[in-house]
């Protein structure tokens, strides 16, 4: 089975990256082909070993789709550069299968993240100047906005609005109240994750590094966590 294939159907990500200006020329050398190599039985044989990975499908891709970052593809679709080696591959992994997780249970997770605090946002609510500027992410394409305490949306965009990087983006802050686009998190925002949280582009992110950094998670783990 071609899942890439599969997923493109049900997310169409790369088709949307293809026609959005500055995604589709930070992803002009990317190659989304599968590339499996010998390596690839390891991983198979980690993933035995945790029920999490038990219904979801492990693909081994060119080492430069998404600029080797490690991402998700509907339903239950892990996509691992091919140079990706254990041991930092295996707290990827559970990354990973957090993203799976929201994205197959998404009304528990917006109840869960409601309570934290966030609520889904309509990209038809950011000026269309700042949504051109948005660097896609496969983990959270089919629900890439949310708003904080009702008034900050975090947009990872490109630092560039002529030769973008990939990875030169800055996480900005819409103040919907204000209408101004913010550099720094608000302080309630520090005050509940910290300085140091990575990833807070998305709600989806931070708790999968929330969530990661709890060792070996099960989908039990997952549901009590967001209970």
């Amino acid at each position: 089975m071609n899942y890439i294939k599969e997923a493109e159907i049900i997310d169409r990500f790369n088709a949307s990256c293809k026609n959005s200006f500055l995604n589709n020329l930070a992803r002009k050398n990317f190659a989304y082909v599968t590339d499996y190599n010998s390596y690839f039985s390891n991983i198979r044989e980690f993933v035995k070993n945790y029920e999490i990975f038990n219904d979801i499908n492990i693909v081994q891709l060119n080492h430069s789709a998404e600029n080797g970052f490690p991402h998700t593809r509907p339903n239950n679709i892990i996509c691992i550069p091919s140079d990706a080696r254990f041991p930092s591959l295996e707290v990827t992994l559970f990354h990973e299968a957090v993203h799976i997780h929201q994205r197959n249970n998404k009304d528990a997770w917006d109840k869960f993240l409601a309570k934290e605090g966030w609520t889904e946002f309509s990209k038809r609510e950011i000026p269309e100047r700042w949504l051109e500027k948005i660097r896609y992410n496969p983990d959270t394409f089919l629900a890439p906005f949310y708003i904080f305490e009702n008034r900050w949306v975090p947009l990872p965009m490109y630092k560039s609005d002529y030769n973008p990087v990939f990875s030169e983006i800055n996480i900005m802050y819409y103040d919907t109240v204000t209408g101004v686009l913010e550099h720094e998190p608000p302080e309630s925002f520090i005050k509940k994750y910290g300085n140091d949280v990575r990833q807070t582009e998305h709600p989806y992110e931070i708790y999968a590094v929330l969530l990661e950094s709890k060792g070996p998670v099960n989908n039990n783990d997952i549901i009590n966590y967001i209970k």
